[in-house]
């Protein structure tokens, strides 16, 4: 063998070795985990955030009712909150993003179905749903259809869907969700952690074990 060959081969050896321990180092499980330093509680979570479920690991979503991920997400979730709920408490924030026109109507829908104390089903609603109203040029009558296959008062509904402390309270959820720098649908925070695994049942459960 050439002087020239066994310089390449050590090269290519080399290379080999970078490479595999690259892999070992950042690749591996794709098994759920989080990353990154608590951020400010304050910023997560007030007291006029919609929660449920009694445990001791926070599970924080920023979300966004037209967003698709959000909806892909949201069968994941609702399982997580509905086979954990002594295990967790779950707090939803609104984060409407402004590529989404219907977003900022269907948080509104929301919470104006809060003041009923029917936020989770309607929440639930709008997510399984989805595809009814994403595209339509004014979604709320349909949200109103909503309100009335839940029982609720619609004129006391179509009245808080204007009211300027539910707009304020879309509006907060936005700037605490900027002020820890969400920038994308859904994001997820457990124990004030952001969440970075797929979003699965057993891998949210797996995250949520972790954190116990």
């Amino acid at each position: 063998m050439s002087k020239e060959s066994k310089i390449l081969g050590g090269i290519l050896v080399a290379i080999v070795v970078v490479m595999v321990g690259g892999f070992m180092l950042f690749g591996g499980s794709s098994s759920s985990k989080t990353v990154g330093t608590k951020v400010d509680a304050a910023k997560l979570t007030n007291a006029d955030a919609q929660t449920i479920g009694t445990g001791k690991v926070q599970v924080v979503e920023f979300g966004d009712y037209q967003c698709p991920a959000c909806g892909a997400a949201h069968p994941a979730l609702k399982q997580l909150i509905d086979q954990n709920a002594g295990d967790i408490t779950f707090v939803f924030r609104d984060f409407p993003l402004q590529m989404h026109p219907n977003a900022k109507p269907a948080a509104y829908a929301a919470n104006a179905a809060a003041v009923q104390g029917k936020f989770w089903e309607m929440h639930n609603k709008l997510y399984e749903n989805q595809k009814e109203w994403v595209d339509l040029p004014d979604p709320t009558d349909v949200f109103v259809g909503y309100a009335q296959s839940l029982g609720l008062d619609v004129d006391k509904f179509k009245a808080a869907l204007k009211d300027d402390a539910i707009v304020a309270k879309v509006q907060r959820g936005i700037d605490d969700g900027t002020a820890i720098n969400v920038a994308a649908t859904p994001t997820v925070y457990i124990n004030g952690v952001q969440y970075t695994g797929a979003f699965t049942y057993d891998e949210l459960k797996a995250a949520v074990d972790a954190a116990k």
